[in-house]
């Protein structure tokens, strides 16, 4: 008798076989890993001015380039005014280039003094002059063009000064000036102001130019 009130006390409580276990998992949302944009500041749902929320880098899109076509109209002017940027290396090896025209997107060049006759004019043309117009100009350039320099058979004075006429723009720059003061035999003496890298494009220029003179004396 005392143990089937055990029994009983014991099963007080217990629920009967006709009812169901509460799922308690049934009404609980999927885990969910932490949003790391908490990581970066404080959290959004703070009441917080100093919070601020990332905006993504953009970028403008079809802005020109630097040596993009848009940059430059292809006129005379403006092709001679490219050249600068190459001149004086032509300059230094005696040499210029002079911008005959530009029309219906062709160019003609003229190149001048030790370049125009030099074996390597071809590259000059190629790796150089080319390259900086084309660069400058893109698409609006169909042909460059080089024209052959006009040849002097006399060597005179005259002939020499109007020669030198290709390096006097640079010199002016500098603040120099030069002069042809004789031409006696194999000898020319050029009257010469300005930075000796350019005296020695003179002597240069002189001497491809007129093969008969074969010394160039440089006299300020």
């Amino acid at each position: 008798m005392a143990a089937a009130a055990a029994t009983n006390i014991l099963l007080i409580g217990i629920p009967s076989g006709r009812q169901k276990l509460p799922n308690n998992n049934h009404h609980q949302p999927p885990y969910r890993p932490p949003n790391p944009i908490h990581f970066l500041g404080k959290h959004p749902n703070n009441n917080n001015n100093n919070y601020k929320k990332k905006t993504p880098i953009t970028f403008a899109s079809g802005s020109p380039g630097l040596y993009s076509a848009d940059q430059f109209e292809l006129t005379r002017e403006n092709v001679d005014l490219v050249l600068e940027d190459v001149r004086p290396y032509l300059i230094a090896d005696g040499g210029n280039v002079d911008v005959v025209s530009v029309d219906n997107g062709v160019v003609s060049l003229q190149l001048q003094g030790a370049c125009g006759s030099c074996p390597s004019s071809t590259t000059t043309m190629t790796m150089g002059i080319e390259r900086v117009l084309k660069e400058k100009f893109g698409d609006a350039i169909k042909e460059i063009c080089q024209v052959d320099d006009e040849q002097i058979n006399e060597t005179t004075v005259e002939a020499v000064n109007s020669h030198l006429d290709i390096l006097r723009p640079a010199i002016k720059n500098y603040g120099g000036s030069v002069q042809v003061l004789s031409v006696e035999g194999g000898d020319c003496t050029v009257k010469y102001v300005g930075p000796e890298s350019i005296g020695s494009g003179i002597r240069a220029a002189i001497k491809e130019k007129f093969p008969d003179i074969v010394n160039v004396v440089l006299t300020d």
